[in-house]
């Protein structure tokens, strides 16, 4: 490998890990949301199989920003970050979730291009009806250390 070739492919470790840091700090964030009922439903879809998709949405309070750009453009070292939780039932006992920040969640319909068209089109349909405001005042955000 040339020298170019290790620079881009350390920069490329470098992204993949801070993606692996983000989605841990999410999955504790909506964890803490979760336990403190904090979450509010915004989009419900049953699809053919049954299915039933609930779509709820927290937002963790004062998360410490890490990336200088994001801090200097926000003009403050902490953010209020939507959590959208995910959540699928196939049928009793049969319940799984996952967790995204809010620009990941938009960004899962592009990655089932050509691929599972009914979920996609019902992401598509959970986005349109995410909240664009921020939850009203009587339901505060956890208290995040």
């Amino acid at each position: 490998m040339t020298r170019r070739e290790l620079e881009i492919e350390a920069y490329s470790q470098k992204l993949f890990a801070e993606e692996a840091e983000q989605k841990a700090e999410d999955l504790g964030y909506a964890l803490e949301l979760l336990l403190n009922d904090r979450f509010k439903l915004f989009h419900t879809a049953t699809t053919s199989d049954k299915s039933t998709h609930e779509f709820l949405m927290g937002i963790a309070r004062n998360i410490p920003i890490n990336d200088i750009f994001r801090s200097v453009k926000a003009s403050s070292q902490t953010e209020d970050r939507r959590i959208i939780l995910w959540k699928t039932a196939f049928g009793p006992g049969e319940l799984i979730g996952s967790a995204y920040h809010e620009i990941e969640f938009r960004s899962l319909p592009a990655k089932l291009d050509g691929q599972v068209p009914e979920l996609k089109e019902l992401l598509q349909k959970a986005i349109q009806k995410l909240p664009t405001g921020t939850l009203p005042p009587d339901v505060p955000g956890p208290r995040l250390i």
